[in-house]
């Protein structure tokens, strides 16, 4: 299994508007990813965390395009169901990890409690269909079963060492803390981390969000040292859609992006 420790991603999915359907019906990309690789790695991005339909739901160029790009897909991040008891899209999920050369997969359990063992028995199958190499990435989010890491443990435990399966903390800093009580209980499981700042406006200096963020940095790294991260959120998200077009692109949140990665950088 090979290691990233430290590195900082790009989640594609900060810059698509139509992420949850919001923008459009049907919850298809509006943005080419593409277009924005230049500024991604110009900013010192170490890799993207990919949103599965910015590779499944592309046509055949932009694709060939993000896989031609110098800076390389690290994670690949899906949605598809745990509530299915059919294993087809977790197959095609797993197939498509391999086709963008992605070094680890983030996905989500469902949220039903009754349903944990069925949860466990699907993940133990799409841990077999998944590549060798590539990590397996739960997100321990609240509204899943996930979300309490004594759950999480008790689940991977049962499947794979932390190499192959390793969970997804949440560093959230305006809103809650969502990180600290499962680093308590899961520890070097903690392989990935995903950083939610968009509450915090752009003349935030990069100085002053890194000491926001540095107490949960230091603690995750030093608990888990192989642990990557992710900017998944930056300012200028919530514009999509809305009247204040300064808002509504990519480029003022890839500038924020930029902002994010320097900060978690100097905190980390």
């Amino acid at each position: 299994m090979s290691s990233d420790l430290g590195q900082i991603y790009l989640g594609t999915v900060a810059i698509e508007p139509n992420r949850w359907g919001l923008a459009e019906p049907g919850g298809h990309p509006l943005t080419k990813v593409s277009e924005w690789l230049p500024t991604i790695a110009d900013a010192g991005f170490d890799g993207l965390e990919l949103w599965e339909r910015h590779a499944r739901s592309v046509p055949e160029d932009e694709f060939e395009a993000l896989l031609a790009s110098e800076i390389p897909i690290r994670i690949l991040s899906c949605y598809t169901s745990w509530d299915e008891p059919d294993d087809a899209d977790r197959a095609e999920t797993a197939a498509w990890i391999e086709r963008v050369g992605a070094q680890g997969v983030k996905f989500n359990v469902g949220s039903d409690p009754e349903s944990i063992a069925d949860y466990t028995e699907r993940l133990r199958r799409f841990e077999a269909e998944v590549p060798y190499g590539a990590r397996l990435l739960c997100e321990c989010h609240f509204g899943t079963v996930a979300e309490d890491p004594n759950v999480a443990r008790d689940m991977f435990d049962s499947i794979a060492d932390a190499d192959r399966l390793g969970a997804i903390v949440h560093v959230h800093p305006m809103a809650r803390d969502e990180w600290s009580e499962p680093l308590g209980v899961l520890g070097d499981r903690v392989r990935h981390v995903h950083v939610q700042v968009a509450e915090v406006p752009q003349p935030t200096s990069a100085a002053e969000l890194s000491e926001v963020l540095r107490p949960a940095a230091e603690a995750i790294s030093t608990a888990s040292p192989e642990a990557t991260w992710t900017i998944e959120f930056s300012h200028g998200m919530w514009g999509f859609g809305r009247d204040n077009a300064e808002f509504d692109n990519p480029a003022y949140i890839l500038q924020s992006a930029h902002r994010d990665l320097e900060a978690l950088r100097a905190a980390l």
